[in-house]
């Protein structure tokens, strides 16, 4: 699975690339290039985050895939992943009555001891309100025990917040690609477009590894 989503975001990148080399081209002849070259710089923000977002997107499906897949029983599971798997109880128990809170909260304990084996939703994201910033990969690194850190090297953790930020304001319209293109020239872009491949890459390739690891999620 992991192999056909490094695919699609080699694919996704190069096109990036390629619309970098368009807004290069126009440039050529105005230094400070003209609205559509700019526009298109601006939207590479929109563009790598779709690409990062995807790649976490299905890591973590591919990581529930997995562990669903070694029928582990619910009492030798890693503790930190029985928040996922008995996330519909957890949000039951969270929106029920005071009633029934407290035989709610017994059934579930005692369900996490069990021996029942341990079934994730493969639609189930641990979302954390950080919006695919370092925390969310944090978070995804705690639950499944993945081993390192997050990104290959500490500065990727900046340029994942510029990613996230950047194309949320576009997103959202308090900036206009073409006011965001033009603070940045198309080698400052080319550099981002690298730095998102890197961070795809390490989780690829983590997130990989720490699948085929036989005593991964125990």
């Amino acid at each position: 699975m992991l192999t056909s989503v490094a695919g699609e975001a080699t694919k996704r990148l190069g096109t990036n690339r390629a619309l970098l080399r368009t807004a290069h081209r126009r440039e050529i002849h105005n230094e400070r290039g003209d609205e559509v070259s700019r526009c298109t710089k601006g939207m590479l923000f929109v563009q790598n985050y779709a690409v990062y977002e995807h790649v976490v997107t299905e890591c973590v499906r591919q990581l529930i895939v997995t562990v669903n897949s070694r029928q582990i029983s619910l009492d030798c599971a890693r503790k930190e992943i029985l928040c996922m798997a008995l996330d519909s109880e957890l949000s039951s128990i969270a929106g029920g009555s005071q009633k029934k809170k407290w035989e709610a909260r017994t059934t579930l304990f005692k369900k996490a001891r069990s021996a029942d084996t341990l079934r994730i939703s493969e639609n189930l994201f641990p979302k954390d309100g950080s919006q695919y910033r370092p925390p969310q990969l944090e978070t995804i690194w705690s639950i499944f025990g993945l081993p390192g850190e997050i990104v290959s090297k500490p500065s990727l953790r900046g340029h994942i917040v510029e990613m996230v930020d950047t194309r949320n304001r576009i997103a959202h319209g308090s900036d206009a690609p073409d006011a965001v293109g033009g603070r940045f020239t198309t080698s400052d872009l080319g550099k981002r477009i690298d730095d998102t491949e890197d961070v795809c890459v390490h989780l690829l390739v983590t997130i990989g590894a720490h699948c085929r690891d036989a005593s991964s999620f125990q």
